[in-house]
């Protein structure tokens, strides 16, 4: 398993419940043990907001993140949003992943995950504010924010997490293996490439030269780590093994496609009501919970019966804590457009280059504008408009204008090795035997939601398979 993130995760404690298989896990970042442990950083625990401590870097023209680096991948800083997309999403990955059949995976995710309907059973006040203002313009609270026949609506979020806890990849679904005398976990150590012969997958070498024999190989490095590593293979467009002076072993068009839902939102100041008001919950519940709600909406391109935008209402601190601010972040959850991804060298050490490619289908940005509009009117709606200071951010900015200055993507990045372009439907490379790739870069297309649940039934399916 090249990759010990949230899909490896996966697949090395399934692949390990044969005892007559060898499982070795390479994980790039450190390793904390199971959950007991004293060792887990507190703020890889804490599932209130996100955080950046074991992040990997940025690779391309901003400071957005690559990932975590560490056991469980992003599971364990994300925000804990464990939702799905709609059927049509999964049908659109041709018959073998239509949602009929991939449906069961997404419910033993869910299970395994621990989700519950909520992050918290004491929101705070603003996020209580916001869910009242969605209904007050017509959209419906939403008992689950994954019923396929109630595509609109506002929701609390479905999150992993237990007993206070970010419930992650590591904690669900490693714990239960690392037991079995079959399960080798290396921490700390990058991946180079995979050694092939004759068309097929050998084993692994590492950054430091070391060669890692085994039957099968498979790549769970990440939709941005993992074609970086098929590519320093020899694997990949042979325009971009030319330019880094790698002999080509088999041209597959691996980082051409990069998909990531993305927006932007929209920002408030501290208002007096607003300080006052979560001061007094922060003293009653404890710590803030960042995100809570999230209103699932239709722009006018939107196909009939379903959405294509998520606005999630946010609380923060701000100067040094005496004060809080809320935003609304705005997110286009079916994009037209797409970015790539290639190599800034061959040297595995350094960081593949980003080209997000936001915005290059016009549509996407008339989506996001009608999202933006959507925020400002929820905002008018009490209670919500009485907890909200000045608006600051766009402000007087118009809004085309704004959002292509502050256009982010929302951490959810995919399909760089599609299904049919990159893989087959079993996950094996194409043309190379014995090397799989069990991740979220193998999404043909992007499903409406946060991907994490979705990467983890890929891998619950692909465990299948492998």
């Amino acid at each position: 398993m090249v990759g010990g993130g949230t899909a490896g995760c996966v697949i090395a404690s399934r692949v390990s419940e044969d005892l007559e298989r060898t499982v070795c896990v390479v994980e790039a970042g450190p390793d904390y043990g199971p959950r007991g442990a004293a060792g887990w950083p507190t703020d890889l625990l804490d599932p209130r907001g996100l955080t950046f401590s074991h992040d990997w870097g940025t690779g391309g023209e901003d400071d957005r993140s690559l990932g975590a680096r560490v056991i469980g991948g992003c599971s364990t800083h994300n925000a804990c949003m464990a939702v799905a997309g709609t059927p049509k999403d999964y049908d659109e990955w041709g018959d073998a992943w239509a949602w009929a059949r991939f449906a069961p995976y997404v419910s033993r995710a869910r299970a395994m995950l621990e989700v519950c309907p909520a992050n918290t059973r004491d929101p705070a006040p603003m996020h209580i504010a916001f869910l009242e203002a969605a209904a007050s313009l017509g959209l419906p609270f939403l008992d689950d924010a994954d019923d396929p026949r109630r595509p609109m609506g506002a929701a609390r979020i479905p999150v992993n997490v237990v007993d206070d806890t970010r419930w992650n990849a590591a904690f669900s679904y490693l714990d239960r293996a690392r037991g079995r005398g079959n399960l080798t976990i290396l921490a700390d150590t990058i991946v180079d490439r995979i050694v092939l012969d004759g068309g097929r997958a050998r084993g692994a070498i590492t950054a430091s030269g070391e060669q890692i024999d085994a039957d099968v190989v498979v790549l769970a490095a990440g939709a941005y780590l993992t074609p970086a590593i098929l590519m320093r293979t020899g694997i990949g467009p042979e325009s971009e093994l030319v330019r880094h002076r790698i002999p080509l072993l088999a041209a597959l068009p691996v980082g051409e496609v990069l998909l990531d839902h993305h927006g932007t939102g929209i920002n408030w100041e501290s208002s007096e009501t607003l300080n006052q008001v979560t001061a007094d919950h922060v003293r009653r519940t404890g710590p803030l919970y960042a995100p809570h709600a999230v209103v699932k909406a239709a722009s006018s391109a939107c196909d009939m019966g379903s959405w294509d935008l998520h606005l999630v209402s946010w609380m923060n601190a701000a100067n040094g804590g005496d004060d809080y601010e809320a935003s609304v972040g705005v997110f286009h959850m079916k994009p037209a457009s797409a970015g790539r991804l290639r190599l800034r060298s061959p040297d595995p050490r350094e960081l593949p280059h980003v080209v997000r490619g936001f915005l290059d289908d016009p549509s996407d940005l008339t989506t996001i504008v009608e999202g933006l509009e959507l925020a400002r009117a929820l905002a008018e709606q009490e209670p919500l408009a009485r907890l909200l200071g000045r608006e600051v951010a766009p402000a007087d900015e118009p809004l085309d204008r704004y959002a292509r200055l502050t256009m982010r993507n929302y951490f959810h990045p995919a399909g760089t090795c599609g299904i049919g372009r990159v893989v087959d439907d079993s996950g094996r490379v194409l043309g190379v035997d014995r090397l799989f790739i069990a991740d979220a870069s193998i999404m043909p297309t992007i499903p409406r939601a946060n991907t994490n649940l979705t990467t983890v039934a890929v891998a619950e399916r692909l465990a299948e398979l492998i």
